[in-house]
């Protein structure tokens, strides 16, 4: 999945998603997203899961698609859960459960919203040094996953992955993830060489219409009001 994929399902799609302002979205990310952080129940966690799952249904985003943006954050987790698990399975189950949550809301933000539109809403209140820092790193982004895709398939083909010993693959993942974070710091590094010979100095103009909010803008953040409202009160009550 390239970054001018994403950028075709998002601006080409028809769903009441897509027609919905950027800033209504960028409200129900934030809630889902918090609701994901403060949530501790794996049951509550399943369930937001499956409300992101019916956003994902009703904005038609094909999953086949971008779906396996999903799984990255999930590999860069598992360490983590793998020490939870040391404690108790229920913690390890939490740390994927938040992983692959956070994974789903992001995914249905980007490719329901024009990235554009989106760094546009964070300019609003944002220094537009910091909002073109961060456009540029979603950008970055996908270059770095189609580099993965690229290693993980270089480790296949050269024996690096075994089904059977866990060990030998964390061994090979950790070295794959030490050279991406090398490869990250010198991509940077010729991005900004790049930009400061076109003569970059700091902030890329961008506007974006807040108003007049539609109907499916207060349907939407009512729905992210209800879903964090829905995480917050106990359900034993």
């Amino acid at each position: 999945m390239h970054i001018a994929e994403i950028d075709q399902i998002s601006n080409t799609g028809d769903s009441l998603f897509h027609k919905a302002k950027a800033i209504s979205k960028l409200l129900l990310t934030l809630f889902l997203l918090t609701s994901f952080i403060i949530t501790n129940d794996v049951v509550k966690l399943g369930a937001l899961m499956i409300i992101v799952g019916l956003f994902f249904f009703i904005s038609k985003v094909p999953l086949g698609q971008v779906g396996h943006l999903i799984v990255y954050p999930v590999i860069f987790s598992i360490l983590f859960a793998i020490l939870r698990f040391q404690q108790s399975w229920i913690l390890g189950i939490i740390v994927l459960q938040k992983a692959v949550g956070a994974a789903m809301t992001m995914v249905l933000l980007i490719t329901t919203t024009p990235y554009v539109d989106i760094f546009a809403v964070f300019s609003l209140f944002l220094p537009k040094l910091l909002v073109d820092i961060l456009l540029f790193t979603y950008r970055s982004l996908f270059i770095l996953i189609g580099q993965i895709e690229n290693l993980v398939k270089s480790i296949k083909l050269r024996g690096g992955y075994h089904p059977y010993n866990i060990i030998a693959n964390l061994k090979n993942i950790g070295a794959a993830i030490g050279v991406m974070i090398i490869h990250s710091f010198e991509m940077s590094d010729r991005m900004y060489q790049i930009y400061t010979l076109r003569g970059y100095k700091g902030g890329i103009p961008m506007t974006v219409a807040l108003w007049p909010m539609k109907p499916i803008d207060y349907m939407i953040i009512s729905l992210g009001i209800i879903t964090l409202l829905g995480t917050v009160i106990p359900w034993n009550l």
